[in-house]
């Protein structure tokens, strides 16, 4: 029945407050959407804030987890599925998860979202497998309209709020080819999703991913009908290492040293450029480390120095 649930305008509660997955990035309940130019690590962001989610583990040192998901479904097409594990399981070692994450990935080929019996059939696992949060990386393979049409993205967006019913939303979605270059004014982070207008006004909310000068380096702006709006957040991804981001800030003596208690038998080399910082710096606050014997060194396999937590063995 199409009509099954009208609520009287008196019994609505506009003191209701949205509900969080992860508060001010990921709503419980809604399509959120991640959006970025190719290469951009969009989707290292998505597993990121899924691992996160499941962990309870604050993300950027502000954003609380507040209803973690229970049953993830991951739905990808582009990489591989033992891609996806591997680089997951750094993430969930980092953070400390060690239980069996509740997370399911398929590759759906031939699945659209405008397909209706398709959402239909998806919909029906969703319910069936108890899933509560379904990722979707990228849009772009998960439907055959045109992404300029209004009238063909609407199926999209339709389907996309249907499942959104039953189970909360993390879309990737490439950013509008026209949004980062260089010379042009910034647009809205609603903007800078790819496509008819239909896209962006279906988003609950919508981060933007832009790299800045070294391939760590990223800024994170995000936009949503409720919460806050952010323009400028600074993150670092530990590339081929714990995968995890993090916050951007001053270069510490301790922050050097929890790396190196995690990350053992780096050189200063290493640290710099995993840290996104000058090495110059580094070596400073490594030295300073070895003088109040927080740190270690030995000589490594190629005659580099090499850094520990000190009495490790």
């Amino acid at each position: 029945m199409l009509f099954r649930k009208i609520i009287p305008y008196t019994e609505i509660d506009p003191t209701e407050e949205a509900k969080w997955v992860i508060e001010g990035l990921i709503q419980k309940g809604g399509v959120n959407f991640i959006t970025g130019e190719p290469k951009t690590h969009k989707s290292f962001l998505r597993k990121f804030l899924v691992a996160s989610a499941l962990s309870g583990k604050t993300v950027f040192d502000q954003f609380d987890v507040r209803e973690p998901p229970q049953r993830v479904l991951t739905l990808i097409i582009e990489d591989r599925i033992a891609w996806e594990r591997r680089t997951m399981d750094c993430m969930f070692d980092s953070l400390g998860y060690l239980l069996d994450p509740p997370i399911g990935v398929c590759k759906p080929f031939g699945f659209k979202l405008n397909n209706s019996t398709h959402i239909k059939q998806l919909i029906a696992l969703v319910k069936r497998e108890g899933y509560d949060f379904v990722t979707i990386d990228p849009l772009i393979e998960f439907h055959s309209a045109d992404e300029n049409n209004a009238s063909e993205m609407s199926a999209v967006t339709v389907a996309l709020h249907q499942l959104a019913q039953f189970a909360t939303l993390l879309v990737v979605h490439h950013s509008a080819k026209s949004q980062n270059r260089p010379g042009m004014a910034q647009g809205s982070v609603e903007r800078s999703l790819r496509g008819s207008g239909v896209i962006s006004g279906a988003s609950s909310l919508t981060m933007e991913l832009t790299r800045i000068g070294l391939s760590a380096a990223h800024k994170l702006r995000k936009s949503g009908k409720e919460t806050e709006s952010l323009d400028d957040i600074k993150l670092l991804l530990d590339i081929n290492d714990t995968w995890c981001w993090e916050l951007e800030g001053a270069l510490t003596p301790e922050r050097v040293r929890s790396y190196i208690l995690g990350h053992p038998g780096l050189t200063t080399g290493d640290l710099a450029r995993r840290l996104g910082k000058r090495k110059e710096l580094v070596v400073e606050i490594v030295e300073e480390l070895l003088d109040c014997d927080e740190i270690a060194k030995a000589e490594g396999p190629r005659q580099r120095q090499e850094y520990f937590p000190f009495n490790s063995e």
